[in-house]
């Protein structure tokens, strides 16, 4: 029998976990493995930011969850209409994709 010496080595990378898992909106398709009112309800007890839900009638998307103070900054049809448009495509009716918005708003003021 040979002498053998076995040596672990384990490496670690330790990163605050991200309270929500997700920034500013979650889009769930219609199939999508976990429900708008699961993900309501885990969000309720995890954060005290509230979302906003937007219930579609698409054949892919069922539910957008979006912070509400970025409902402050855009209106809820052009969310609608930015998620039909740009994430619909690239998405499955089984998936549940998270959206990170980066929101500019240009205040032009006339003097008088």
């Amino acid at each position: 029998m040979t002498d053998m010496q076995l040596k672990t080595h384990l490496v670690a990378r330790v990163s605050e976990y991200q309270i929500p898992p997700f920034r500013d909106a979650l889009v769930l398709g219609r199939e999508a493995s976990i429900g708008c009112h699961a993900v309501r309800r885990a969000l309720s007890l995890l954060v005290k930011a509230p979302f906003a839900h937007i219930e579609l009638d698409d054949p892919v998307i069922a539910d957008i969850l979006i912070r509400e103070n970025l409902l402050r900054r855009v209106s809820k049809e052009k969310i609608i209409a930015f998620v039909l448009e740009h994430v619909k495509p690239l998405m499955g009716e089984e998936e549940v994709l998270q959206v990170d918005l980066d929101v500019e708003v240009t205040v032009v003021s006339s003097a008088a």
